[in-house]
């Protein structure tokens, strides 16, 4: 115990000695360390092997064709027409007797990230277009919000929609149908979205406060992953198109 109390005096003691002396840089030198070496330590890659062979099987999964190449694009995309049609038809499917209840998806050009090839498509590409975990959301819109929506996609040039219909004519939404029919202000709508973007994301305030949220416990990757597998499941493949659902006006 004496022994202890002495290093714990010593050790005090050095610590004000330490704290008293002024210090000061005298040099600066530098180094460089070269991490990208050729050399594999096998001992690590062995330990590894096994999860990345399961991985890269999961990753490299062909889940679908597509007879073009899905690519961003201003005002409309064959990216932004198939991300939100294919929402529709899972959403639909999840929400079964009430699927009638859904009217739009609204999603924004940077939540996808890459786009997709032609040819064969994989899980691993499906991962590059959505690598952050956003969960699907539904949100009940009065007409008043859903038309600041549409002001919204006006602004920002046009975004990916799907279930809906518009003509940018300057700054302002017009010819607004719905499912084919005319945009009503009195009526309410069901919007399909990210949980990013209802909560406000990238602008998005008109989805802040809506008559209703629905939390649909899904993530919008797996979704997208579940439509194509069931389009391969029906011996289809992906049609890239443009269907001036969005049209500026001339």
């Amino acid at each position: 115990m004496k022994f202890l109390l002495k290093i714990l005096f010593f050790s005090a003691l050095i610590s004000l000695y330490a704290c008293s002396k002024k210090t000061a840089i005298t040099t600066i030198s530098e180094s460089h360390v070269i991490i990208n070496s050729p050399k594999i330590d096998s001992a690590v890659y062995k330990t590894i092997l096994p999860y990345k062979k399961t991985h890269d099987e999961q990753m490299y999964a062909v889940i679908a064709k597509s007879e073009d190449a899905l690519v961003k694009g201003d005002v409309e995309s064959t990216l932004g027409n198939f991300f939100c049609d294919a929402v529709i038809y899972e959403t639909k499917k999840l929400l079964g007797k009430d699927s009638m209840l859904l009217d739009v998806a609204v999603f924004n050009k940077g939540g996808l990230r890459n786009s997709l090839p032609k040819g064969n498509i994989t899980i691993g590409n499906i991962f590059e277009l959505m690598p952050f975990d956003n969960e699907l959301v539904m949100l009940k819109l009065s007409g008043s919000q859903f038309k600041d929506m549409c002001y919204k996609i006006v602004e920002k040039g046009g975004i990916p929609i799907g279930g809906m219909r518009l003509i940018m004519k300057g700054s302002e939404p017009t010819n607004i149908t719905v499912n084919g029919k005319a945009f009503d202000e009195t009526k309410d709508y069901w919007v399909v979205t990210s949980d990013y973007l209802a909560n406000g994301g990238d602008s998005y305030n008109f989805f802040k406060n809506p008559k209703e949220r629905k939390a649909m416990n899904v993530l919008l990757r797996n979704i997208i992953i579940n439509y194509c597998e069931d389009i391969t499941k029906l011996e289809q493949t992906i049609k890239p198109k443009l269907d001036g659902r969005i049209q500026l006006s001339k």
